[in-house]
């Protein structure tokens, strides 16, 4: 049977790109050059070796020339739970690639700044192919996968005061300050390629759940979204050229911290499933 899930693996002190299989990881590059291999397709990797999973440690699934863009307020039950109405087109901001603890490990962004943790499960969708410009009817050709991610998010500096009355009457949003901290968020464990997942992404059928300390706090179709895939990719693609390995997290269901007067705390441990996905674990600190 084909693997069509492919991910990062430290082994040996250096990166490199592989496939997970049962108890061993097998080598598709001694390179850490994921994009590169996406960009050729994950059915055309051949195994250069074969490693003990106990000697491969997971890493996060972004490239190093990667980005990740965000989609703010894309299903209608998290906007009603903020209180916010639909945007009119995709509403997007950035994360770096610091952002992202690797699967397994603990996300700390520093709590002397980010005093209102909350986490927001989320389908991922990874560009494979150069694409600028893309239609409805082309935009998922360009998609080679598809991810679990957790865009972690910092409450209390999402928004700025405008002004110098007190108390403040008027905020604009801070997406840098409430969403791009180091070590804030997660991604993976790996990218599933497989056609039938692709097939669902197309359909709207995936779903995304999120447990926090094992219950179920969040849980969602895609067909709930406000836009879908090919609508933020052709939004996306008319601003910039979108690269091989890039990311899009497609927004979060209701369910969140805030709405439910509950931030992260130390100890917490947060699961993030994509349906047909590896489920990405990840604790607090």
């Amino acid at each position: 049977m084909k693997n069509f899930r492919i991910g990062r693996y430290e082994i040996d002190g250096r990166i490199v790109v592989g496939q997970p299989s049962g108890d061993y990881v097998d080598v598709v590059s001694e390179e850490d050059a994921l994009a590169r291999v996406l960009s050729k397709g994950v059915s055309a990797c051949q195994p250069l070796r074969r490693v003990p999973a106990a000697e491969a440690r997971v890493v996060a699934p972004i490239d190093p020339s990667a980005r990740v863009f965000a989609i703010a307020v894309n299903y209608v039950a998290h906007g009603a739970e903020a209180k916010t109405a639909p945007p009119s087109r995709p509403l997007m901001f950035y994360k770096a690639p610091s952002n992202f603890v690797d699967p397994g490990e603990c996300m700390a962004p520093n709590r002397d700044l980010v005093t209102k943790f909350d986490y927001e499960g989320e389908v991922g969708v990874v560009i494979g192919l150069p694409c600028k410009n893309a239609t409805l009817e082309n935009a998922l050709d360009f998609v080679s996968g598809v991810c679990a991610l957790n865009d972690g998010s910092a409450r209390n500096l999402g928004k700025v005061a405008l002004g110098k009355t007190e108390p403040a009457t008027a905020f604009w949003p801070d997406w840098t300050a409430g969403k791009s901290h180091d070590d804030s968020s997660a991604v993976g464990p790996t990218i599933s390629c497989d056609p039938e997942v692709l097939k669902a992404l197309r359909d709207r059928t995936l779903t995304v759940t999120t447990r926090l300390n094992g219950e179920i706090v969040q849980h969602a179709g895609m067909d709930e979204m406000v836009f879908s895939t090919e609508e933020i990719i052709v939004a996306l693609s008319s601003y910039m050229t979108l690269l091989p390995g890039d990311i899009i997290a497609t927004g979060t269901p209701a369910g969140v911290g805030f709405a439910r007067g509950r931030f992260l705390q130390a100890g917490d441990e947060l699961s993030f499933e994509v349906s047909g996905l590896d489920v990405l674990n990840v604790g607090v600190a």
